[in-house]
């Protein structure tokens, strides 16, 4: 088998990397400067904004930048790509003006004046920058695409620092400095990208916006049933327990970001990847082969965490936001199981058949939300992390199950099984202190030897596409 396909995998991986890993890590350090500055329920207040926005893209614009992602990996000519990019643009715009119909709502609620324009403001230039940065990465220019991420977060980091950490504006500082970072980050796709060619009123079709709903409608509620799983939490802590809660919870939230950068920059590479090679004849063997490895580094990269991870939380939150530790262990398995929801579900968008996307979310957001009602009264937040963490781990076995109609991956499940016990302890381990820590170290130990020769083989493939894209950069 010709190796093109992992090579191209590994190429792509390590260039998303160079972006996200440097966005991300700018981001995550500035979690000690907003949590000692911002109180418990301005942190939570912020949360449920930018969960509101998170819930309302995707359900007022029909998740359109999905469709731009996959329409334009199909498509040659510049007029094909104009319709594409025009079209999503069209129905971004109107998602945004139904938004305006809903400004009363906000306003009954509480959300009016400066946080009411913040708010605005922050969703329209998402939907601006969401389709735009989708369609340079399905054009794949994967290197503007990492170096926007880069700018983004400076910029956010510096202004936020400014503005919060200095000025002291609280909610309105922090959400200003998210408009500015994601404004500048647009434009710099616009103009280093040359975007502005694909704008073209001669080429809107309502042909063209059919065809694309048609495939992103379907995955409307997948995104909904995602939302639910990873942030609906936030609402019902703040309506059982308070905004204090939420903030404490979004904190938490932030540690499993270091194991989901991991699974983020893997996951922007993969969406290609797989659908290049859906129709190979190879592609069993592919899949196979890198499902091993994103397990075998999910694995690895949880259990390695979970040794230093409640001295971690303690050294990079204030001191109101110091027990977010406690829901740091179920948060990151979920994220484990996230992962692999995940790279189950590319094949409903390499086959477009993005209804089944739906059908096993939908299986994980009911888990999530019973989970919530009836375990939050009874022991608080924990309820949260432990919801997240049954819901992905259903959702991926549903998905596992049903995507079999597209696709087959081979799995040894005694050695899988194995592996996530060996999670498992080491996360639960980080309640008991020095005993757990010997434990920990053992179960680190006993994975190492397990799976020696695969993080080798998978280092020393990350290391070529490292090493070849940096030959080819001196070219």
């Amino acid at each position: 088998m010709s190796s093109s396909p992992y090579r191209s995998l590994g190429k792509n991986t390590a260039i998303f990397a160079i972006g996200t890993f440097g966005s991300k890590a700018i981001s995550f350090f500035m979690l000690p400067v907003f949590t000692r500055v911002l109180t418990q329920a301005d942190y939570g207040k912020i949360d449920i904004i930018t969960t509101s926005i998170s819930l309302l893209l995707p359900l007022l614009t029909l998740n359109i930048v999905e469709a731009v992602f996959r329409f334009t990996l199909d498509k040659g000519s510049l007029e094909e790509k104009q319709a594409i990019f025009t079209s999503a643009l069209t129905v971004g715009t109107a998602g945004f003006l139904c938004l305006l119909c809903f400004i009363p709502v906000f306003i009954h609620f509480g959300v009016s004046g400066q946080l009411l324009v913040a708010f605005l403001a922050l969703f329209l230039i998402d939907i601006i920058h969401g389709i735009t940065k989708v369609l340079i990465r399905a054009e794949q220019r994967l290197r503007l695409f990492a170096v926007s991420d880069i700018i983004h977060t400076a910029v956010f980091a510096s202004t936020g620092i400014v503005l919060v950490a200095v000025l002291k504006m609280g909610v309105i500082g922090y959400l200003s400095s998210q408009i500015i970072a994601v404004t500048i980050s647009t434009a710099v796709l616009f103009l280093f990208g040359s975007v502005g060619k694909y704008i073209a009123p001669s080429a809107f079709k309502v042909a063209q916006i059919k065809v694309m709903i048609k495939y992103s409608l379907p995955l409307v509620p997948n995104a909904l049933a995602w939302w639910i799983m990873s942030a609906s939490d936030r609402y019902m802590l703040a309506f059982f327990l308070g905004f204090s809660s939420t903030g404490i919870y979004a904190v938490a939230h932030k540690f499993p970001m270091l194991l989901s950068v991991l699974n983020g920059v893997f996951y922007q590479a993969w969406q290609i990847s797989s659908i290049d090679q859906f129709n190979s004849p190879d592609r069993k063997q592919f899949y196979s082969n890198v499902f091993r490895a994103l397990s075998t580094l999910m694995f690895l990269g949880t259990i390695a965490f979970s040794l230093a991870l409640r001295p971690f939380v303690i050294l990079m939150t204030g001191e109101g936001f110091q027990e977010a530790w406690r829901f740091v262990p179920f948060l990151i398995l979920g994220t484990v199981f996230h992962s692999f929801s995940q790279f189950f579900g590319v094949g409903y968008l390499a086959a477009k058949k993005t209804g089944g996307a739906f059908r096993t979310s939908g299986i994980g957001a009911a888990a999530n939300i019973g989970t919530n009602l009836l375990l939050i009264p009874l022991i608080g937040i924990q309820a949260a992390s432990i919801s997240t963490a049954m819901a992905f781990f259903i959702m991926w076995i549903a998905r596992l199950i049903e995507t079999r109609k597209y696709f087959s991956v081979s799995i040894d499940w005694v050695r899988l099984t194995v592996e996530i016990s060996l999670v498992l302890a080491s996360l639960m381990m980080v309640y008991f202190g020095l005993v757990g820590a010997l434990i920990q170290i053992v179960c680190l130990i006993v994975f190492i030897i397990l799976e020696g020769k695969s993080i080798g083989a998978v280092l020393k493939k990350v290391w070529i596409a490292f090493c070849e894209r940096g030959k080819n950069k001196k070219d």
